[in-house]
């Protein structure tokens, strides 16, 4: 939103439509001038006035802009309003581990989580909060608990194999970080979605999950990629692709431990999807398990909000419409 002084218009980028005013009312004056000459040449009597057309036009000019102004929601003046939001806290904890770029799933395993992500971001209610762990062989907290969802995307977008510098895959990293996220007394209305591969190197991920469901917690899992498994594709400095390697030369294969991500889930009570059997994977968790939650008030008291002023312009608009329509009405009966 763009404030001008006092005056701010929450549409702002609909301002090109008041160019288009000009050019309706030109239209309307060429098509009435038409019209009359079309009499004049067939000898019919004059049912414009010269002036009539001109002032048609005009009128029909500020109807038309002050429509669009109108649309583009003028604020002016502030006042208070009771307000009490309700919702849920979400923990998204996305593996950025390079086992996340196999491409068995398009275009690879982590382009694909952060889609997911993105795609139930529009579900998420006013009160609803979201928060983004980032992991690989330890957690880093991307994004606390927000309502601000635009933030949020911007800094998903950010997140790629180099957000979290210590390689690996610990399961039980991104869950003890979202454990000290929740706040006391809201673990019911809290819920962890773990988007990953499954590849649980540091073998903890199920006693976190259990700790984790001891203090009433879900953890829902999504995994990515397939059983059979795939290599890992690596960009090269020159522009190529390589496969990574071990420390003996041989090329990795990243294989989805689905049972283990059942497991994980099932332990606090949640539930494991294939992000390859389910086109959205996150909206049906969020539709399904998350959204019917029990919910919660965030916060209750006033907001500061900035009064809407649409009136202010509609009203004109509206009487020069009535003007129009007993002009033409006029025009008719002489």
């Amino acid at each position: 939103m763009i404030v001008a002084e006092a005056l701010s218009f929450e549409r702002l980028a609909w301002w090109p439509l008041l160019l288009a005013a000009p050019a309706v009312g030109l239209l309307v004056f060429l098509g009435l001038r038409s019209l009359r000459r079309a009499a004049a040449r067939y000898g019919a009597p004059p049912v414009l006035r010269p002036a009539s057309a001109g002032a048609r036009a005009v009128r029909v000019t500020l109807i038309a802009a002050l429509l669009v102004l109108a649309g583009m929601d003028p604020r002016y003046g502030e006042e208070r309003i009771e307000v009490a939001r309700r919702g849920l806290d979400l923990i998204v904890c996305l593996d950025t581990s390079r086992s996340m770029l196999a491409r068995d799933v398009a275009p690879d395993r982590l382009a694909r989580a952060r889609r997911d992500i993105a795609a139930v971001l529009p579900d998420l209610a006013g009160g609803d909060r979201v928060s983004l762990i980032a992991f690989a062989g330890e957690a880093r907290l991307v994004c606390p608990p927000t309502h601000d969802v635009d933030a949020f995307r911007e800094l998903l977008d950010q997140v790629d194999i180099s957000t979290v510098p210590r390689g690996g895959s610990d399961l039980a990293a991104p869950l003890q970080r979202a454990l000290e996220l929740c706040e006391d007394d809201r673990e019911a209305t809290t819920a962890v979605v773990l988007l990953t591969d499954g590849e649980d190197l540091e073998g903890r991920g199920k006693a976190a999950a259990e700790a984790i469901a001891a203090r009433g917690i879900v953890v829902h899992a999504v995994g990515y990629g397939s059983a059979r498994g795939s290599k890992i594709t690596l960009e090269g400095d020159g522009g190529g692709e390589s496969f990574l390697v071990d420390d003996e030369g041989r090329e990795v294969i990243s294989a989805l431990d689905t049972e283990g991500l059942r497991r994980l889930a099932e332990a606090s009570g949640g539930e494991f999807l294939r992000a390859d059997a389910v086109a959205l994977p996150l909206v049906e968790l969020h539709h399904k398990r998350i959204e019917p939650a029990q919910q919660r008030d965030f916060e209750s008291g006033e907001d500061v909000v900035r009064r809407p002023r649409f009136q202010w312009v509609l009203l004109p608009a509206l009487l020069l419409m009535l003007w129009e329509l007993w002009a033409m009405g006029r025009a008719r009966r002489t």
